[in-house]
């Protein structure tokens, strides 16, 4: 038995330029955000500790002889 496929709702006239005002808004409000540096957030310092304890990826390990 078949599933119905259900149409894509698509907005147009009024409906779709509020909508792309919307869009627009968000986008310049996250574009104007302070920026950070993150190298002073701690888990970046804590990610670099984990890391630089670990192997390095080796493809040794992962290969199959034949």
């Amino acid at each position: 038995m078949a599933i119905a496929i259900k149409a894509i709702p698509t907005l147009y006239g009024e409906d779709a330029f509020r909508f792309r005002e919307e869009i627009d808004k968000v986008d310049w409000i996250c574009d104007h955000r302070p920026e950070r540096d993150i190298k002073k957030d701690p888990r970046y310092a804590m990610m670099k500790k984990v890391l630089s304890k670990a192997k390095p990826w080796s493809n040794k390990m992962h290969t199959r002889t034949l």
